[in-house]
């Protein structure tokens, strides 16, 4: 069954690693090519919530865009557009503010999250306040049947369930239907080179895509192991060790894998061969993508030529729920 996905990429600014790959963009590439009408949109109203600085923005955007579709994502086969370049999404959000209360918007993890971290509600802007609102109105207006988020982002999805339930009981007509949240269970969230946390940017502890080879390999060179193993001849834990969680991910030849791992447990196989191994592993799994980013870097007119396209395919779309949502609401007969 064809069913349609929409999914929003926030420009950060952070360097995409592995986790962010495995974790969300591999997914979403995956349900593009199962067939399904994709909306994959660069959400860069969202990211005004924390970047002012103009050329930061610029740069953001454009690395989110280059990354996407060095990694697969096809302009054939989804929609793919900047959020601001398609005004309804701003346009349903302001109606759907009405449709949402107060007290639900104080309880948003995004808002929670910012007052237990120590900021005073007087410093937090209205934006990231009302950022559920508007993620709402970027699903809804293409009234999908399941939107790809991480279980973090689940109450997203919650709330804009709630905005449409309360949206078409008011004007009395399913306007919207319910999106489900589609959450990836089989990779959940992939453990930083600390073996610690979760990788991220922030905490130094990932393994880079698209960055200087050398760094990539001094990534993984550091990469956190078996703790308890002092030499190379003393048998080493394979579960949970994030090298061979890795090697599970990115290693084609499973072959290999399974020797390597066979080998660790029997105190036959050093760490550094595991991790040498790993770089090779990387190197064939990324090099088609990042020989992509290249050569897309060296044609920008054509990356913004996609965007135009995806934005005036999404508007097509939008414009019709828009108009639906103004007729309900009483704004147009």
């Amino acid at each position: 069954m064809t069913k349609t996905i929409v999914s929003g990429i926030t420009p950060s600014g952070n360097e995409l690693h592995i986790g962010n790959y495995f974790g969300a963009v591999k997914p979403q590439i995956e349900l593009q090519n199962e067939g399904h009408q994709t909306y994959y949109f660069i959400a860069d109203l969202h990211a005004l919530t924390t970047v002012k600085d103009k050329q930061t923005l610029e740069s953001n955007i454009k690395n989110v865009v280059l990354d996407y579709l060095s990694l697969g994502l096809d302009p054939e086969k989804t929609i793919f557009f900047r959020q601001s370049d398609v005004p309804a999404h701003s346009q349903l959000s302001v109606v759907l503010t009405n449709f949402v209360t107060y007290g639900h918007m104080k309880r948003m993890h995004a808002f929670k999250d910012k007052l237990e971290k120590g900021a005073g509600e007087e410093s937090i802007n209205m934006g990231l306040f009302n950022y559920p609102i508007l993620m709402a109105a970027d699903i809804l207006l293409y009234k999908p049947n399941g939107v790809p988020v991480g279980e973090d982002q689940r109450q997203h999805v919650e709330i804009t369930r709630d905005i449409a339930e309360n949206f078409n009981h008011a004007v009395n007509q399913d306007v919207f239907p319910l999106p489900e949240a589609y959450i990836n269970k089989d990779v959940g969230r992939i453990i930083g080179t600390d073996g610690q946390r979760k990788m991220s940017k922030s905490l130094g502890n990932i393994i880079s895509i698209f960055a200087d080879e050398n760094i990539i390999k001094d990534q993984i060179m550091g990469s956190y192991t078996d703790p308890n193993r002092k030499k190379a001849t003393d048998p080493g834990t394979v579960e949970g060790n994030p090298v061979f969680l890795y090697h599970d991910l990115i290693n084609q030849n499973t072959a290999e894998v399974q020797d390597l791992k066979n080998r660790y447990k029997e105190g036959a196989v050093g760490d550094v061969e595991v991790k040498q191994k790993l770089i090779a592993a990387h190197q064939a799994y990324f090099s088609t993508a990042r020989a992509k980013r290249l050569e897309l870097e060296q044609n920008i007119d054509q990356v913004n030529q996609i965007l135009a396209t995806g934005a005036a395919k999404a508007t097509e779309v939008a414009k019709e729920t828009i108009k639906e949502v103004y007729q309900a609401v009483g704004l147009r007969k």
